[in-house]
């Protein structure tokens, strides 16, 4: 079972070990990342809230996505592991990636140098979002309030959208990946609250493309081989 631990209580040696893998990744030069960042810049898949599919398929197919990378870093690395940043308890970037701002060559787009500040304006309130009683509601309110908020809070820089803030590149921050881990935890913990409230996918729209899973597969994190300490 992975254990996806918050970004500010890694040891060191996590750190330091997440840092080194994404920086294999892109090193390879078979650019392992930069086509990871390519699939979420590919709008027909239909992964985020703008029209009503998109909303239903937001939170599994970022799931999906999550585990795609966090497969990735593993293969170079069996103890690394996806971290989350919890926004709703610390306003800062965890220091230890502060510097992690690499320059990413995405296919079909070019490339991308990440640049971002180093916080944001204030700490995330969840609590009503977490009491909305229908799956609808809460991916809604999620995805359109403090997941889009801390996206262009730290991605936003001097009144010009760096990485974080282009729906189309923003995985090329590292960043990204401790966001929507964020995201994904708090998934999971309003699926723990409201069991047997999920998704609403039928038809092709359920397949989370361009992988094989449906999202009736990915709702279960323990089932999927990890959880949230």
């Amino acid at each position: 079972m992975i254990d996806r631990r918050s970004a500010t209580a890694m040891t060191t040696a996590e750190q330091t070990r997440f840092k080194a893998t994404v920086n294999s990744l892109l090193a390879d030069p078979t650019n392992p990342y930069g086509k990871l960042v390519a699939i979420h810049g590919d709008m027909s898949h239909n992964q985020h809230g703008m029209n009503a599919v998109g909303t239903q398929r937001f939170l599994p197919w970022h799931r999906a996505y999550l585990m795609r990378f966090e497969e990735a870093i593993q293969g170079i690395d069996p103890k690394c592991f996806v971290p989350y940043w919890d926004w709703t308890s610390t306003r800062s970037v965890p220091a230890w990636i502060r510097t992690l701002k690499p320059t990413v060559f995405i296919p079909g787009t070019g490339s991308v140098i990440v640049k971002r500040n180093a916080s944001i304006p204030a700490k995330k309130n969840v609590t009503a979002i977490m009491a909305k009683t229908t799956f609808t509601d809460f991916t809604d309110t999620l995805e359109n309030g403090p997941h889009g908020e801390v996206h262009m809070e730290v991605g936003v820089v001097n009144g010009v959208r760096e990485a974080m803030a282009r729906i189309m590149v923003s995985p090329s921050d590292p960043l990204f990946w401790l966001h929507h881990a964020q995201v994904d935890r708090l998934w999971a913990q309003w699926q723990t609250a409201n069991p047997g409230k999920n998704p609403s996918l039928s038809g092709t729209d359920a397949t989370l493309d361009p992988w094989t899973e449906k999202a009736s597969q990915v709702l279960s994190t323990t089932s999927l081989g990890y959880k949230y300490s």
